[in-house]
Parts: C-alpha cells; structure tokens; sequence
C-alpha cells in the first residue's frame, strides 16, 4: 500500500484506501455535501491507515477527477476537462449524492458532451432534458454511427436509431423536424417531448 503523491495531505483527517492507495483528505467536505459519507463517518472509521475507509468499487483515476473539483489547482480554470473526466466526476457525485457537483458535471457536460455521450449519459443519470436534442441530433446527422457510438448506445439504440434514420432519410422531403420529434418521443421512450414541441 501507497500514498498517494497528491492527495496525501499532512493535516488530512480522513483515510480513504482505494486500489492499494491511502489518500488522507479532509472529511468538513465530504460531511458537508454527502449524507453517504456523513453516516460512514460517523462511526470514526477513516482515521487513521490502519482503518482506512475502503471503496472497493471506486477507481483511483475516478477518485483523483473527483477530488480536483474538491481541490483545484488553478481557480481560474477550473472546470477545463474533458467529457470522460466529467463522467467519472458525475459517476462518483450521483454514486455518492454530491448534488452540487452533480450539477455542476452535468453542466459542464451540457456544454461539451456529443450527442451520443448525452443519450448514453442521460440515460444513466436520469438526466432527460438532454434525450430529445440528442436523438434528433444524432438520427438527422450526415454520417452514419460509428462502431465506438454503436458500442456506447447497445443493440436496442442503434436498431431504434438506424430505423429512424432510414423512414425519415429516405423520406421523399426529407424530415420534418416537429413530426420527428413527436416520434422520437415514442419511439425512445421519452417524457415530455411532445408537450415540448407544441
């Protein structure tokens, strides 16, 4: 077992072990913002390494994107990620129920996330104002999935989406974007599509 280079903090009062890695950090933000970690924590596990607080199911890559958002290095630029760093940080934040972090993922992902990663994500996370945007995005592009989209979305969506792209691209006018999205809305399964539309 290691300490972790970064995240191994002299005045540290938690002890997490994750992957044989001790990372000793402060526990204020982990009883402040998850109601997960404040009843694990209150039974004074984690003080020390010698009974460290294991997370089993937890990466440390995950562990170290979620603790920059907890740690910033620079305050200037502090969200300047990439889509599978936010994911890991929305992974842990929904795991946890770190909502303001979750938030502020799922903002950042709004603002960077291809269409594909919105379906996947949406899904995952419950996050459904992406899934109408992202659908028609993707069944009204030019260019087919690729193989990586296909293994994202699974079998079932790219069966639905393949079928959409095909009735509405072979159309003799094309697609009309309000009669699509009502589909779509039937056809994924999605809330609130049509009320959005009309």
């Amino acid at each position: 077992v290691t300490r972790h280079s970064q995240y191994y903090f002299k005045d540290g009062n938690v002890v997490f072990l994750i992957e044989d890695v001790h990372y000793n950090v402060h526990r204020y933000f982990f009883e402040r913002d998850s109601a997960h970690f404040r009843s694990i924590l209150e039974s004074n596990q984690g003080v020390d390494e010698k009974d460290p607080i294991v997370l089993p199911d937890v990466s440390c890559s995950d562990f170290d994107e979620f603790l920059t958002i907890l740690y910033p290095a620079d305050f200037r630029r502090p969200t300047e990620k990439t889509t599978a760093q936010w994911t890991s940080i929305l992974h842990l934040a929904a795991k946890w129920g770190f909502e303001s972090i979750q938030l502020l993922a799922i903002d950042s992902l709004t603002a960077s996330a291809i269409p594909v990663d919105k379906i996947v994500l949406g899904r995952r996370y419950g996050i459904s104002d992406w899934l109408p945007g992202a659908y028609e995005a993707v069944c009204t592009r030019a260019n087919p999935l690729t193989v990586e989209e296909g293994m994202k979305l699974g079998v079932e969506d790219i069966i639905k989406i393949s079928a959409v792209r095909q009735v509405y691209g072979c159309a003799k006018a094309r697609y009309d974007a309000k009669h699509l999205l009502n589909d779509l809305g039937d056809i994924f399964g999605l809330e609130k599509v049509a009320e959005e539309v009309s």
